[in-house]
């Protein structure tokens, strides 16, 4: 067998080594904190294998186009389809309309490989959901086939043209991706983790290796340290790196050495690394791990809709015990019968855009008819309706990941006729209840000033884990808002329990920004306004509240624990309270109205769903809060 299709043991215990994190990273988070670096390593693999065939074809003057993307779909595409058409039939049974409608639109988007920028469009201050989407791990497949594109051409061309500078080419093109990921990881993390540019180094870098672009190790002594290095370079990634990093950047660069080098010292013969990683238990997992990877994620975020709430360790066990027995399946049914056929290039293309089309097809249907409505009664689809009770000012009036709107731009609610003198400043949690606000100043001839942005709080030298810009931004909003003789009074609006899921050291800070930013502009002769932790759900409130129904429940028992809350507000309250005793400001504090002595609930008679997600007041939910608020 030619050295490029020659089976590597230390490959296939790599591929384990690679998609076990990753499922004990999305199963477990706290065990594996960076066990995410799995997919980078894949990246290395995929990078590595391809270029490896492909360079000897170009070596051999058998490199056909054709023949690459009839590979690439006799790889991918079985396993991949069935899990779309499996995950498209339970989302018809366990979800409701508008969670149906998205994991469609989805669908389609991975059959175009397009998933990631579609994901791209989606993130920021709403990831806080990505655990609920079925779809969410096909990113990854849309930025490898992006990148295979256009890389096989590219290669090609080089081989052509410049045959002696293709190390060197791959050298520069990896080294302006890496550059490109370390600016987007500063100014852009969601780009810098979905696009294909700033990830492509991670491929580069195996591509580097397949094609001899840097020195062989040579001897056994070499080759056995140089792969104890990487699974070293590896090991040390998954326990130190965790998803308060900024990342891939630089913090990429160790996990995909580390898999370079194992791959490097295995070309001329086995290395101590590798025959570790060969292992037979490794070598099994690495078979599944493609098909793996694919069932992991639905078979946990389905557990979720199950549940109704995050899963327990024994659940996330039986979830992650179901997707390998899927996987097992799919590689021993489907992928390993499909891959032994050897059928002629046109079949094959037809049959994958066969496949394209009737997926795509069925997706588009479930879109077009609003993710089937009619599968709830009426009771059950006014519950699920509140998924849409949000700001229709989002869009214009709210600042998002990518954009900010400038002051002088910013939206006033209340009385069209007359200057604000209040501004609300806050995070998304800021925006419905700016509207409600604004509803009850309008009957006083009062105005309010919306100044909101996803994922950014209103702390004064304080960066959230993915939004690195907020800082600066809080720092512009602070001066904006004190130099504003109009605005006598702010009132801060936090997300508190959600930001109080990160480290310590990030939650310290958070408070200590909030601080900052009371005792400044208190300082500067501002009235404040407090408004303390909102209730947080288990579960999107408008999905459980009519799966509840469905399943026979109790809608207005379903919520957050009052116990519950207390606990992981407590923290909250202490610092909110110290800065009202110092700086004179009132409190608006919302479990006192949204919260009963047992439970804290997601919808209450005559108000309705207070929630539209898991985490935002709806509209109703903030009217109900704020009507017993004195402006």
């Amino acid at each position: 067998m030619d050295k490029a299709h020659r089976f590597r043991r230390d490959i296939q215990g790599l591929r384990a080594f690679a998609v076990l994190p990753v499922v004990i990273f999305h199963a477990f988070p706290d065990w594996l904190p960076g066990g995410f670096v799995g997919v980078d390593i894949f990246f290395v693999i995929s990078g590595y294998l391809i270029t490896r065939i492909l360079h000897q074809e170009l070596r051999e003057g058998r490199f056909s186009i054709a023949g690459f993307y009839v590979r690439r779909v006799r790889r991918l595409f079985p396993a991949l389809y069935l899990m779309l058409f499996a995950t498209m039939l339970l989302g018809l049974v366990m979800l409701p309309p508008q969670e149906l409608r998205e994991v469609a639109k989805t669908c389609i988007a991975t059959v175009g490989f397009v998933a990631n920028f579609l994901f791209y469009n989606l993130s920021g201050y709403f990831d806080g959901q990505s655990e609920l989407k079925p779809l969410l791990h096909t990113w990854s497949l849309a930025v490898e086939e992006q990148f295979y594109l256009i890389f096989p051409l590219a290669l090609a061309a080089a081989w052509r043209f410049r045959p002696r500078w293709l190390p060197a080419m791959l050298w520069a093109a990896a080294a302006l991706s890496l550059a490109w990921s370390i600016r987007d990881v500063g100014h852009d993390p969601s780009r810098a983790f979905y696009y294909p540019g700033p990830r492509a180094f991670e491929l580069l870098i195996g591509a580097i290796v397949a094609v001899g672009a840097v020195p062989k190790p040579g001897g056994q002594a070499i080759r056995d340290g140089l792969s104890l290095l990487g699974v070293a370079l590896i090991g040390a990634s998954l326990l130190l790196l965790s998803d308060e990093q900024p990342f891939p950047g630089l913090a990429a660069l160790p996990p995909c050495i580390g898999a370079a080098l194992i791959l490097a010292a295995g070309e001329d013969g086995e290395s101590l690394g590798g025959r570790m990683l060969g292992a037979a238990p490794l070598v099994l997992v690495g078979s599944l791990s493609y098909s793996l990877y694919l069932w992991h994620w639905p078979a946990l975020v389905f557990g979720r809709y199950m549940a109704l709430r995050p899963l327990t360790a024994p659940e996330a066990v039986a979830a992650v015990a179901v997707a390998f027995a899927l996987a097992w399946a799919s590689w021993r049914y489907v992928e390993s019968p499909v891959l032994k056929w050897r059928l002629p290039h046109r079949p094959v293309l037809i049959g994958g855009a066969g496949l394209m089309a009737a997926t795509a097809a069925l997706a588009a249907a479930v879109v077009l008819n609003q993710g089937l409505p009619e599968r709830l009664d009426p009771v059950g689809r006014k519950l699920v309706a509140a998924a849409g009770d949000s700001s229709g000012f989002r869009t214009t009036c709210h600042s998002g990941e990518h954009d900010v709107i400038p002051y002088r731009l910013l939206c006033a609610f209340g009385d069209p006729h007359v200057v604000p003198t209040i501004a609300l400043w806050g995070d998304s949690f800021g925006a419905e209840l700016v509207v409600a606000l604004g509803e009850k100043m309008v009957r006083e001839r009062r105005s309010v000033l919306q100044v909101t942005a996803s994922g950014c709080p209103p702390a004064l030298g304080y960066n959230p884990k993915r939004r690195p810009g907020c800082a600066a931004y809080n720092a512009g909003r602070f001066a904006e808002l004190a130099a504003d003789p109009h605005i006598g009074e702010v009132v801060l609006v936090v997300n508190y329990l959600g930001f109080m899921a990160d480290s310590p050291q990030q939650q310290a800070a958070l408070l200590d920004g909030i601080e900052r930013t009371a005792r400044g502009l208190h300082a500067r002769g501002k009235a404040l306004r407090l408004v303390y932790s909102i209730p947080r759900m288990p579960f999107v409130a408008p999905t459980a509240l009519a799966m509840e129904r469905l399943r026979g429940g109790d809608p207005a028992g379903f919520g957050q624990r009052r116990d519950d809350f207390n606990r992981r507000d407590a923290a909250v309250s202490a610092r909110l309270d110290r800065i009202v005793r110092e700086t004179g400001a009132g409190r608006i504090v919302p479990a006192r109205r949204l919260c009963g002595a047992r439970i804290c609930p997601a919808w209450l008679p005559g108000a309705g769903v207070l929630y539209f997600d898991h985490a935002h007041l709806s509209i109703a939910g903030a009217r109900y809060l704020l009507a017993g608020v004195r402006v």
